[in-house]
């Protein structure tokens, strides 16, 4: 059900607490079923939300009671020590018989509040003006002036007329007209202002304060009220006495019969279940055995499972090593690199044993230049002149 739901729901059982509450007063129900019945005063929610369940279903009996006797329907008695449920089924059984239609259980009205309470006390009040034969009267509109009198006069005294009451000041406030030149305040519904001095206004309140005080005298037959009020109070009790008696009488009667046979009923049983319950206490013994092995077992799996989760954790960090040395024996890497290193510097030695053949032949060549060159020129300076088919000599 959603929110909006539920807040109409309370709004209708509200209104329908309203105007059961109205019908009671017509039905004349201070009068009547407060002051000689001695019931507990209403107001126009006491149905309608949950305050006191107990008191509130008490307070729903008694005045469906009265209503039924309002209506002049003859009824069981709704006894005080019933079942609240039972109860709330003799109610809806003598609603339909005076053909109020119900269509809800007896729980709704076991609550003592709530929709179904209220439309219950609604029904009942319903019947009870048609059966003393109240009308509604029309409502009779008076024709309101149009016309208001201008300037009231204000009494030096301070008193305002009666156009300066707040609530006849709160309807009339004053409007905005709209004409051509704009919005202006009409000066016939403006607020009045006293110009009474205040000092005046002070001293006629307390000349008037003493005469306007209310003196409650004591009333000297107060105690032969309440003297009255207790001898028919002992009138009424001497008078219900005797029938409340009988009944209590004959209900603890029936409540020793009932005692006895709830006793006799369970001596027969203990007698004929004693073999059943020795066999009940047993089993249950033997469950109890069988349930203390099965927490030790419970136990002791937990504790083997520990350990099997230990072992496994141990197997796990074993066997990650054995995978990392196979791994790495099993690996031909290395050896691929050190061939290939190994060809590398093959073929870089091979490199400078040929750079080393040019740069000592190059030498060797650049050696022979130079000593023939010197040997020519100390030829020249000799003299001498030598032929290429000749040999040098030391």
């Amino acid at each position: 059900m959603s929110e909006q739901q539920s807040g109409q729901d309370q709004l209708d059982v509200t209104a329908m607490m309203d105007e059961l509450y109205d019908k009671l007063i017509l039905l004349n129900y201070e009068q009547s079923y407060l002051k000689q019945k001695g019931g507990k005063p209403l107001n126009r929610a006491y149905f309608v939300n949950q305050t006191n369940s107990s008191e509130q279903f008490n307070q729903f009996k008694t005045l469906v009671k009265w209503l039924f006797q309002q209506s002049d329907v003859q009824t069981s008695d709704f006894n005080k020590l019933d079942d609240p449920v039972t109860l709330s089924q003799n109610i809806i059984n003598e609603l339909k018989n005076i053909g109020i239609e119900v269509d809800f259980p007896p729980l709704k009205l076991k609550q003592g509040f709530g929709e179904y309470v209220v439309y219950v006390l609604l029904q009942l009040a319903t019947k009870a003006l048609q059966k003393k034969k109240f009308q509604y009267k029309k409502a009779k509109i008076e024709q309101q002036s149009q016309t208001r009198q201008d300037d009231e006069p204000v009494q030096e005294t301070g008193s305002v007329s009666s156009d300066s009451d707040p609530e006849v000041a709160s309807e009339e406030e004053p409007e905005d007209v709209f004409t051509e030149q704009g919005f202006q305040k009409d000066e016939d519904k403006m607020v009045i202002e006293s110009n009474v001095n205040p000092k005046e206004w002070a001293k006629e309140v307390e000349r008037a304060a003493q005469k306007i005080k209310i003196v409650i005298k004591p009333d000297a037959g107060e105690w032969r009220q309440h003297f009255d009020a207790t001898k028919q109070y002992s009138n009424q009790i001497k008078t219900i006495l005797p029938e409340a008696r009988i009944k209590l009488e004959r209900m603890s009667d029936e409540l020793g019969e009932i005692l006895d046979r709830i006793t006799k009923r369970e001596y027969n049983i203990n007698e004929n279940m004693s073999e059943m319950c020795a066999e009940f206490k047993k089993k249950n013994e033997e469950y109890k055995k069988i349930e203390l092995q099965y927490q030790n077992y419970t136990n002791a799996k937990k504790e083997m499972t520990d350990q099997y989760k230990q072992i496994q954790e141990k197997f796990e960090t074993v066997q990650n090593k054995l995978n990392e040395h196979g791994s790495v024996s099993t690996n031909q890497s290395p050896v691929i690199s050190i061939k290939a290193g190994l060809t590398k510097l093959r073929l870089e030695i091979k490199q400078m044993d040929l750079r080393i053949g040019v740069l000592s032949h190059t030498i060797l060549q650049r050696t022979f230049h130079d000593a023939k060159a010197i040997q020519e020129r100390d030829y020249h300076e000799h003299g001498l002149i030598l032929n290429e088919s000749d040999e040098l000599t030391d």
